[in-house]
């Protein structure tokens, strides 16, 4: 929605999802969260699951097939640990979480995670919120899946007391508690909360109550359809006038047939591409290599460095 600072009035910003799941070691997450850094990418990004049961049957509504896209069983990184590992291997580009799931955790410990993620950083967190999808993960985490619009809604709400309230309390449906200290603060104020979902309740929530939404790839004239509806929510919300970002998810490769998504190495297309979403409004791409094989990530953000740098050229020129 324009709020992002572009490299150009089209193109946007980039990030890449790390190997976070699949052929996960120290040194290749450390590596390609390296390389994005000295590439000059914005941000670099992991997915939440925690327990993926054995059978699982629900419908993920973010992919076509309705399916998870990735083997059930493949070792899989959790989100904030990961994250701290690289807070501490890195030292400029953002960390985001695409996205948390909020109602698997309670809202005190997951403040008290983000806001100390944020500190340790100098700044550099951001925040994804979604309210899930799997019906048989939340039943083995013992958490009522039928709550969860409710236990997301009062969580987000219970979040911003932590980081942004001297001495923070509440009284929900499905949380309370009485002031607690909460220290230190997110350096960041606000903390960025981008919120996930294509529903109009999700759109809505996303510009009522938070600074950025995260979009799947989604056709362009659908994307540009949400984009005119959340603009329209955030002029009446008490957030109007406050930046907001718009994400969208990329599906790529770099020279294979043996995956999905965009082929990174035809630069000429790729930039294309990406100045189309950026001119459907979208401020920031986040690049999903759809192998997550981890060579194949450092193929990907060297492609992109310098597609991003034909860009700058072009924009300074």
């Amino acid at each position: 929605m324009g709020s992002a600072d572009k490299i150009s009035n089209l193109f946007p910003k980039l990030g890449i999802m790390l190997p976070y799941e699949g052929l996960v070691s120290p040194e290749g997450i450390v590596q390609a969260a390296r390389a994005a850094e000295s590439a000059g990418l914005e941000s670099v990004w992991v997915g939440d699951h925690i327990a993926f049961p054995v059978e699982m049957n629900s419908i993920n509504p973010t992919m076509p097939t309705g399916k998870y896209p990735f083997p059930l069983d493949n070792p899989r990184l959790e989100a904030f640990t990961a994250l701290a590992f690289l807070a501490g291997a890195t030292s400029t580009i953002k960390l985001g979480i695409n996205a948390c799931v909020v109602p698997y955790r309670n809202p005190l410990l997951l403040g008290k995670v983000v806001s100390t993620l944020d500190h340790l950083s100098h700044g550099r967190m951001i925040f994804g919120a979604t309210l899930g999808w799997c019906s048989e993960e939340f039943e083995v985490l013992g958490v009522d899946f039928e709550l969860r619009r409710q236990k997301l809604e009062e969580g987000i709400e219970i979040l911003r007391a932590l980081w942004e309230d001297e001495q923070p309390s509440y009284r929900g449906e499905t949380y309370s508690f009485d002031p607690v200290h909460m220290q230190p603060k997110p350096r960041q104020t606000p903390m960025p909360i981008f919120f996930g979902g294509h529903s109009r309740p999700a759109l809505r929530r996303a510009a009522t109550l938070g600074d950025g939404w995260l979009s799947v790839r989604l056709p362009l004239d659908e994307l540009q359809s949400h984009v005119r509806f959340l603009a329209e929510e955030r002029k009446n919300s008490p957030r109007a006038g406050q930046p907001f970002t718009v994400t969208t998810n990329f599906p790529a490769r770099v020279g294979t047939d043996k995956a999905d998504g965009v082929d990174l190495s035809d630069l000429e297309a790729t930039a294309k591409s990406l100045n189309g979403l950026g001119e459907a409004g979208v401020d920031l791409v986040i690049v999903v290599v759809t192998s997550h094989d981890p060579a194949e990530v450092l193929e990907a953000i060297k492609v992109l460095g310098a597609i991003q740098e034909i860009e700058w050229t072009k924009a300074s020129t």
